[in-house]
């Protein structure tokens, strides 16, 4: 059950992550970064990580997308005229094509005779959410405020650059 559950979940995942690219509307394409994000929580469920999950529904969709989102809104864009892809285009696309799959082929040849083993995991110490807190709080305290920082410096930003050029603050 957990097989077909990891294999529709990534066929979803990789459906919206193609969407994410391709759509026009940039609207369009947050809002399947937001499916995405989902995703990608429900595969860590099933690596047995759930607090990854849960930071990952908290920070990237609570925090980072709604972000995306008002600054998406505050600066109103619209649609492009310009088709996505065009016959030009696939010439420029086509070596980044070809290095994905390079990169494809030769992780598979790296990974395809190795050996893993679920005892190895199992021997891990298993890390609570109490330890995590209290490392957030004091080792990585200052990495984290920095980040709250740019986090409201990206927020003031967009404000600024969305307003009109007569507009008084």
């Amino acid at each position: 059950m957990e097989t077909v559950i990891f294999w529709i979940l990534s066929a979803f995942a990789v459906a919206v992550a193609l969407a994410v690219v391709f759509f026009k509307r940039a609207v369009n394409g947050v809002m399947s970064l937001l499916a995405l994000m989902l995703a990608l929580a429900g595969l860590y469920v099933l690596m047995g990580a759930p607090l990854v999950a849960f930071f990952q529904v908290i920070v990237y969709v609570g925090a980072v997308l709604v972000l995306f989102a008002f600054v998406i809104m505050l600066l109103n864009l619209k649609e492009s005229v310009q088709p996505l892809i065009s016959l030009v285009d696939v010439k420029a696309v086509a070596p980044a094509v070809l290095f994905a799959v390079g990169i494809v082929v030769l992780t598979w040849l790296a990974l395809r005779d190795a050996a893993f083993s679920k005892a190895a995991a199992l021997q891990q110490p298993v890390i609570g959410l109490r330890q995590i807190a209290l490392d957030l709080f004091t080792k990585h305290l200052l990495v984290f405020e920095l980040a709250s920082v740019v986090l409201l410096v990206a927020a003031v930003a967009a404000i600024v650059i969305s307003r009109k050029e007569g507009e008084r603050p």
